[in-house]
């Protein structure tokens, strides 16, 4: 799906980052989302409450898989993938997404653990789609319907874009 953010637990005061869900600041009740349908992309993942902007939503529980497993569903998390479990799974893409993927590393009774957590990347509203950029690599990608304002017209890297638009004409 998409390159997940690497984020140290303990740089919590740093306002530029993202809130650890294990911060007193932080601490509430996860997962406030339900998955539903929506009207142009099958299934989705909406917010049943306000989040505000670096929070975390949830985390996210799968099967993690060595490096270059692929599937429609997995993302990239630690030096492999992780396929999520519902409700996760069924994250759409945008070119504007309001969420993005955070690995985290907990020290847990003397062992360091990864875990992989939706963060809002802005003020979220109740019943709002969360969405994320999949960042595909370019030879993966394929046409974009978002409906941002600020489509690429592709879901992959926005780095990588004008590769993709001149493979995509090539095979024209």
């Amino acid at each position: 799906m998409s390159n997940t953010t690497s984020r140290d637990s303990q740089n919590t005061q740093d306002k530029t980052r993202a809130l650890s869900p294990y911060s007193s600041r932080t601490r509430r009740r996860f997962d406030r989302v339900v998955v539903q349908e929506t009207s142009t992309r099958g299934r989705g993942v909406f917010a049943t409450s306000n989040v505000k902007a670096r929070y975390a939503i949830g985390r996210v529980f799968g099967d993690v898989y060595p490096q270059g497993y692929r599937s429609r569903y997995c993302v990239e998390f630690g030096d492999g993938a992780l396929e999520p479990y519902e409700p996760y799974r069924f994250l759409n893409h945008s070119c504007d997404p309001n969420c993005e993927f955070v690995e985290w590393s907990i020290q847990i009774e003397g062992q360091i653990v990864q875990e992989l957590w939706l963060h809002a990347l802005r003020d979220v509203k109740p019943g709002e789609e969360l969405t994320i950029d999949y960042a595909w690599d370019w030879q993966d990608a394929i046409p974009c319907l978002c409906g941002s304002p600020q489509c690429r017209g592709w879901i992959c890297k926005e780095d990588e874009l004008a590769l993709c638009i001149e493979n995509n004409r090539k095979e024209r």
